[in-house]
């Protein structure tokens, strides 16, 4: 396990593996409130059009703030999650992810998200909300 891995969220990545296997998912930090996570789009999700199919960036920007909210030691499931996407991505694609808490209450948690391609240009960003419905 990685220092970069708080073990609650390690143990949430590990009930997670088929999800992270099928997205092609590698974590490589989740502590503290903030998540980064890579991927490499395969063929599999390109859509009609030749481009990544926007269900991708939502999937792995919801995964990234789950993994930050158990670094937090907190069972969260989402409420909301906005997405907004400023370019398109192809097959090959190298993409990263951060999730980053902005906001914390008793039962409330908010992230910001990102993602950026190899480039480091803006592919999507977004923001999620998590209902906080106990303690890992």
């Amino acid at each position: 396990m990685s220092s970069d891995i708080h073990p609650s969220a390690q143990k949430v990545l590990d009930g997670d593996t088929q999800i992270r296997e099928r997205y092609g998912v590698v974590v490589t930090r989740a502590q503290d409130g903030d998540c980064e996570l890579h991927l490499v789009v395969d063929q599999g999700w390109i859509n009609a059009a030749g481009y990544t199919h926007g269900s991708v960036a939502y999937a792995v920007m919801d995964s990234a703030c789950a993994y930050a909210s158990a670094s937090l030691q907190k069972l969260a499931v989402t409420v909301n999650g906005n997405v907004t996407y400023t370019r398109g991505t192809q097959e090959g694609a190298r993409l990263s992810v951060r999730a980053q808490l902005l906001s914390q209450s008793k039962r409330v948690m908010t992230f910001n998200t990102q993602i950026t391609d190899e480039r480091e240009r803006l592919i999507a960003h977004g923001s999620f909300v998590f209902q906080i419905i106990g303690d890992r």
